[in-house]
């Protein structure tokens, strides 16, 4: 059986209100946070906020993903993927939306600069 402890954490992650950083519902929510579309076809990652797409405010953000395709082009080729999942960070943490419509943390991108410790140690 998990412990309190792991149980708690799991609940905080899973539930944005007993979060302390209030997540964004809407388009107009997003001041403050970076929000990033991956394509499911070509694997780009296009930043929707702060950027160049103008998002209406009233736009619900778990309604994204039926509604935008990838314009990146290739050899001349449009894309035309769909989005395979919405990314949402701000400073240091990052968040991925479910298909429930709720975001989840994710610090599985994220790491310490100690972290490559070992490999400038190898070049010097």
């Amino acid at each position: 059986m998990p412990s309190r402890a792991l149980l708690s954490k799991t609940a905080l992650m899973r539930n944005p209100s007993a979060s302390d950083v209030a997540l964004p519902v809407n388009a107009a929510d997003l001041e403050g946070f970076e929000l990033v579309v991956h394509c499911d076809r070509c694997g780009r990652h296009h930043r929707l906020h702060p950027g160049f797409a103008d998002l209406q405010p009233r736009t619900q953000l778990s309604r994204l993903l039926q509604s935008l395709l990838c314009r990146a082009t290739r050899n001349g080729r449009l894309c035309g993927g769909r989005p395979r999942r919405l990314i949402l960070s701000r400073d240091d943490r990052r968040w991925v939306l479910e298909a429930k419509g709720g975001w989840v943390e994710d610090d599985s991108a994220f790491w310490e600069d100690e972290d490559f410790a070992a490999l400038a140690a190898r070049r010097r």
